[in-house]
C-alpha cells in the first residue's frame, strides 16, 4: 500500500510539475482578459511569449492587453510593429495616436492621428481618441470636430458634449461651450465637475447669475470644496457687487489656506468697495505683520485711505510702496486695486 500511495505521488508530482505548452498558457490567458483581469492575462501570456516570442497571434494581445493596462511603453512598441504590417489599420492609429498624446512625444501621436483621419473613419470610439489627441496639443477646432462625427455615432455617450464644450471654453466660444455644457448636464445631471467647469465657463461668459446658480449646484452635488472653488465663486460675487456673498465665500477660500496673499488681498478689496475702509484695513494689517515689506500691500493699504478721501495718508503709503517696488508707480490713483 505505501509503495502504491508513493508511486501516486510521485505521478501527481510529475503533472504537477509538468510545464504547460504557450497554447495552454494563451487559452488561460484570453480566458482572465474576457473577465477582464488583464494583470493576470499579462501574467500568462507573458509565459506563453517566453517559449514563443515570435508568435504574431500571442504579440497582438499582448498589444491589446498592455494598452488596456496602460503600460503604453510596452504596447507602443507592439502597436507599429503590427502597423507597419497593416498601416491602415484604423484600431492601431487611433491607439498610437492616443498614446503618444499622453506622452512627450505629443506630435507623434498627431502624425499617427493625420492618419487616421485622411482614412475618413466613422467609428465613434475611434473619432474619439483621435479627438483627444488633437485636443492634447491645444488643436481645438480639430478636435470639436472629430467630437462631432463621434457624437453622431454615439449620441448617448456623456462624456462628449462635455468634452466639446471644454474645447470652445479654451477657444474664447463662450456661447457655444455653455450650449454643450448644459447638454452635458442633461445627460450628466449628478456630476458635480461638469457642473462647475460649466459655472466656470458661465463666469467667462459674463452670464453671473447662472454662474452662481451653478456654483451652488456643484456645492450641492458633492463637487470637492477647494480655495479656488470658492474663490471662483466669490469673484464672481464681486462682478455682480454683491460684496456680502463674495466675502463669505472669500473666508471660505481663506479657511484651506488663512496666510495666501491673493485671497487676503481679495477680502480687504471686496471690503474696500463695500466702503468698510477700517475692515479692509485691518485684514492688510495681519499681512503686514506677516511681511512689513510687502510693497503690494502697502499699497492697498494706501488705496483704502485714497478712497475714502483721506489723500494725505494715501500719499504716506504709496510713496513706501513705491520705494519698495518703482513698478507700482504705474497704478498710482487708479481706481481699483490689483
Amino acid at each position: 500500500m505505501k509503495k502504491l500511495t508513493l508511486l501516486i505521488s510521485l505521478i501527481l508530482i510529475g503533472i504537477i510539475g509538468r510545464s504547460q505548452t504557450p497554447d495552454q498558457y494563451y487559452q488561460q490567458s484570453m480566458s482572465y482578459k474576457a473577465k477582464d483581469n488583464m494583470t493576470e492575462a499579462w501574467r500568462l501570456l507573458s509565459k506563453a511569449l517566453e517559449i514563443e516570442p515570435d508568435n504574431e497571434t500571442y504579440r497582438m494581445e499582448m498589444a491589446d492587453i498592455q494598452y488596456q493596462r496602460r503600460v503604453y511603453f510596452e504596447a507602443i512598441p507592439l502597436c507599429e510593429e503590427m502597423l507597419a504590417k497593416d498601416p491602415e489599420n484604423l484600431t492601431l492609429l487611433s491607439r498610437l495616436a492616443e498614446m503618444y498624446s499622453m506622452s512627450p512625444k505629443k506630435l507623434k501621436g498627431v502624425e499617427y492621428a493625420e492618419m487616421a483621419v485622411k482614412l475618413k473613419p466613422t467609428d465613434g470610439e475611434i473619432n474619439k481618441m483621435l479627438a483627444r489627441t488633437f485636443y492634447e496639443v491645444q488643436h481645438y477646432p480639430k478636435a470639436v470636430k472629430l467630437y462631432a462625427i463621434a457624437e453622431k455615432a454615439l449620441p448617448e455617450d456623456i462624456d462628449i458634449p462635455f468634452k466639446m464644450a471644454n474645447c470652445y471654453s479654451r477657444m474664447g466660444s463662450y456661447q457655444d461651450a455653455i450650449k454643450y455644457y448644459d447638454r452635458a448636464m442633461r445627460l450628466d445631471p449628478d456630476n458635480a465637475t461638469k457642473i462647475y467647469e460649466a459655472a466656470n465657463s458661465c463666469y467667462d461668459g459674463n452670464l453671473y447669475q447662472r454662474a452662481c446658480e451653478l456654483y451652488q449646484m456643484a456645492e450641492d452635488k458633492g463637487y470637492f470644496q477647494t480655495k479656488s472653488f470658492y474663490d471662483n465663486w466669490a469673484t464672481t460675487c464681486m462682478e455682480m457687487k454683491n460684496f456680502e456673498k463674495a466675502l463669505e465665500y472669500y473666508n471660505k477660500a481663506k479657511a484651506f489656506a488663512p496666510y495666501d496673499k491673493d485671497i487676503n488681498l481679495s477680502i480687504a478689496e471686496a471690503y474696500m468697495k463695500k466702503g468698510d475702509f477700517g475692515k479692509s484695513r485691518d485684514v492688510l494689517d495681519e499681512m503686514l505683520e506677516i511681511n512689513p515689506n510687502d510693497a503690494q500691500v502697502i499699497y492697498t493699504k494706501g488705496m483704502t485711505y485714497y478712497k475714502s478721501g483721506n489723500t494725505g495718508r494715501a500719499e504716506h503709503f504709496f510713496n513706501q510702496a513705491f520705494e519698495l517696488d518703482p513698478s507700482l508707480r504705474t497704478l498710482r490713483y487708479q481706481k481699483m486695486s490689483f
